[in-house]
């Protein structure tokens, strides 16, 4: 039973690792490799080893090869401005766990138990992360365009020209603060308030009132959204969530999140058809923008091997 529980967790990670992706080196590790004077050290190496193994993605070599990769995507995002925060890596955590029906908690101590840091893989889900939104703005800089006559022409092709359904919610966001700089008892503390602020969620004409009684929570009307406009984020929970309830918290920046779904009601648009063709006709056209970017950004690199 605790070999299939760990190759079930295993699989799972691996699962995560090819949909998204720093850890301090140990004291005893040493440089072994510079990129633009970004060293890579031997623990770094260690891990992604240890962690591609797990994994069935190749051993050391192919460890190094990724590990220089992603120095120079967190190089090219610190140039270009490009983040991705915390809590994004946070949810993606979270989603691993869940699907393998355990707490962040639980995961992390299931990747302590095959030698595995969790920054390991929360710096590799952060990499990919930012590589992706990388890309992005590379496509729209200098990739191929898309004409709107093809966009028409897919849309047909795909639904033979009859209206696509989509759903419009309208959503309130509940934010328990967490003030920077506090305490992790506290962040547990307003973790668990928001919990039970879920439980007994009044439906959102109540919301506001419900949240006067308690210190440090703000509510936000965000108005109407619909299935295209959602946060990747966001967007798996808010479909699960019945109208009249809320998401799980989520920790953000800012604290910790709920959103209420108000209302959801199906309409006819062709919005997220057409945003959905042109987002699959661009990455057709530009399959190869992301490989070349990469190639690029190693031509121009200096890397020092010890």
């Amino acid at each position: 039973m605790q070999q299939a529980f760990r190759v079930t967790v295993i699989a799972l990670i691996a699962l995560a690792c090819t949909t998204f992706g720093a850890f301090e080196a140990s004291a005893a590790s040493s440089i072994r490799i510079k990129v633009d004077d970004q060293p890579i050290t031997s623990y770094d190496i260690a891990q992604r080893t240890t962690l591609l193994k797990l994994t069935g993605g190749g051993g050391q070599k192919a460890a190094i090869e990724e590990l220089i990769d992603e120095t120079l995507q967190f190089i090219e995002a610190a140039k270009l401005g490009v983040t991705v925060s915390e809590s994004r890596v946070d949810f993606a955590i979270a989603d691993i766990a869940k699907r393998t029906k355990m707490t962040p908690a639980k995961l992390k101590s299931a990747l302590a138990s095959q030698g595995v840091d969790i920054e390991t893989l929360r710096r590799r889900i952060k990499a990919q992360m930012v590589w992706q939104t990388l890309v992005d703005v590379k496509i729209r800089m200098d990739g191929a365009s898309v004409k709107q006559s093809d966009i028409t022409a897919e849309l047909f092709s795909e639904s033979g020209g009859q209206e696509i359904k989509t759903t419009e919610y309208i959503l309130q966001q509940v934010i328990f603060v967490v003030p920077k700089g506090s305490s992790g008892a506290l962040a547990n503390q307003r973790r668990r308030e928001a919990q039970a602020f879920r439980s007994r969620f009044p439906g959102c004409e109540q919301s506001v009132a419900m949240a006067k009684q308690l210190k440090g929570v703000v509510v936000k009307n965000l108005g109407r959204r619909t299935d295209d406009e959602l946060s990747p984020s966001d967007a798996k929970e808010i479909k699960a969530t019945a109208v009249g309830k809320t998401t799980n918290p989520i920790k953000t920046d800012g604290g910790y999140q709920l959103i209420a779904v108000c209302k959801k009601t199906s309409v006819d648009s062709n919005a997220a058809a057409i945003a959905q063709a042109e987002s699959k006709l661009t990455l057709e056209r530009n399959k190869d923008i992301g490989k070349d970017y990469m190639a690029e950004l190693r031509k121009k690199a200096v890397i020092e091997y010890r």
